[in-house]
């Protein structure tokens, strides 16, 4: 993978990003603002028509024919019926929408709906079809009949008709875009991209600040913290949504100060419990305002910093398969795969210590990683407890360990030799009979093996 240039992050940044997070799932915005341009552009079409004068009855225009409106009751029928077609197309795709939206909660989980309410394709399309009508309807309030060839507006009729042919093309692209985006596979694909962005997000390195090495050091404040440090309380209650590390590090270095974050990205924190805890104590007061505006709380989750989350949401997509109501066995595999492989490329970076240095290369900030142990975990284990009684989850989650013994770091096949244990008591304790035990033992058998050739291999 190339090398990610540095980056210096601050807080307007993050002022974009919230910007951004609030605004992207709503399905009301680009519409209302792909409506306002058109209200602007049909001000500026009528400007033109002043412009282009009105036609003669043999006066040749370069438009096309189809463009073209020669009296008024012509372009009264035309943009008429453009309006209860594309009024009628507007509910459809409404509906369609809340439709998507029923199935993505009932079938995917309440916590991709996000996901899909901020599809570019669906947030345009409601814009083009929202636009058309606003164009067609201003357009046909300002033809004049009786008034012949003068009564129609040349620009703004030919405008309204292209809008309004636009919309019904991306009417086809959309439902397009709602039968592929809606399946299991693609929707899981789609949350593991952004589980590795948000990998990406996390080993990206910022001017000025960079990870302490030094685990012993990092612990060892930790603990300081913990016993004298100044208390700074989480201003109000939800969870950490993100965190700008780059004012953390500015504001303790100023201070000569180490910040402890209590919590990591994705976790619940309550008003007035601790947050943070500052060394030295006295330092606590001057950091706290810097602490509260850096660490944003919000009341729920987010997959920029969060990788966390990321998994759990494609263990829910598993979890939602595999239940008695859907028993999607195909589905909760390829949650499994999609897992492993995410696994993989946490599993092969070194254990963080969690801990930031400033650019004299002092430490200044920790705050809870995210470590391979604890994802592992994170990701198999509703799986495994929910797919129990079925071979092929069991088999799969083997292979799943078998292929990252081969990958990740030496210091992870503990954790791996663990989770296929726990994978096979698991399977076991559910009574498998005759054929279907004896894979599951000959699986778990490959995956220990796999296991111990890489443990041989590193010595």
């Amino acid at each position: 993978m190339a090398a990610v240039p540095p980056a210096r992050r601050s807080r307007p940044s993050i002022w974009w990003w919230e910007l951004t997070y609030r605004i992207g799932p709503n399905l009301g915005v680009i519409p209302f603002l792909m409506a306002f341009v058109a209200v602007l552009a049909f001000a500026a079409t009528r400007r033109l028509d002043a412009v282009v004068g009105r036609p003669g009855p043999d006066e040749v225009l370069p438009l096309p024919e189809w463009l073209l409106a020669r009296t008024p009751a012509d372009a009264d029928v035309v943009l008429s019926a453009f309006l209860g077609a594309l009024s009628a197309a507007l509910a459809l795709v409404f509906s369609t929408t809340v439709l998507t939206f029923s199935l993505a909660s009932t079938q995917l989980g309440p916590r991709l709906i996000r996901r899909f309410m901020q599809d570019p394709v669906t947030q345009v399309t409601l814009g083009l079809f929202l636009s058309a009508v606003v164009l067609c309807a201003l357009t046909l309030g300002s033809v004049r009949t009786g008034a012949g060839s003068a009564g129609v507006p040349i620009v703004s009729y030919a405008l309204a008709v292209t809008a309004g042919l636009s919309c019904f093309f991306m009417l086809v692209v959309y439902i397009h875009r709602v039968a592929v985006t809606i399946q299991a596979p693609t929707v899981v694909a789609s949350v593991v991209e952004a589980l590795d962005r948000s990998l990406d997000e996390q080993q990206r390195p910022v001017a000025g600040v960079r990870p302490c090495g030094d685990a012993a050091l990092v612990a060892g404040t930790v603990a300081q913290a913990a016993a004298t440090g100044g208390v700074i309380v989480a201003p109000t209650t939800g969870f950490i949504q993100v965190v700008d590390h780059l004012r953390l590090v500015d504001a303790a270095e100023r201070e000569g100060a180490v910040i402890v974050l209590e919590h990591r990205v994705g976790q619940f924190v309550v008003e007035g419990r601790p947050m943070a805890r500052v060394l030295p104590a006295r330092a606590a007061r001057a950091i706290e305002a810097s602490t509260h505006h850096a660490v944003e709380i919000g009341p729920s989750r987010t997959r920029r910093q969060d990788t966390e989350y990321a998994i759990y949401q494609v263990v829910e997509i598993a979890l939602r398969a595999l239940s008695p109501a859907v028993n999607d066995t195909f589905t909760g595999m390829t949650c499994v795969d999609w897992l492993g492989a995410a696994l993989c490329r946490l599993g092969t970076q070194p254990a963080p210590t969690g801990g930031l240095q400033g650019p004299s290369g002092t430490l200044h900030l920790y705050e809870p990683p995210l470590r391979f142990d604890r994802a592992l975990p994170a990701s198999f284990d509703l799986i495994r407890q929910s797919g129990a009684a079925n071979p092929a989850i069991t088999i799969r989650l083997l292979d799943a360990v078998a292929v990252m013994a081969t990958v990740v770091r030496p210091e992870y096949l503990g954790y791996l030799r663990s989770e296929a244990g726990q994978v096979l008591a698991t399977a076991l304790a559910t009574a498998p009979v005759g054929r279907d035990a004896e894979d599951i033992r000959r699986r778990h058998g490959r995956t220990i093996a796999a296991i111990d050739d890489r443990l041989q291999a590193e010595r």
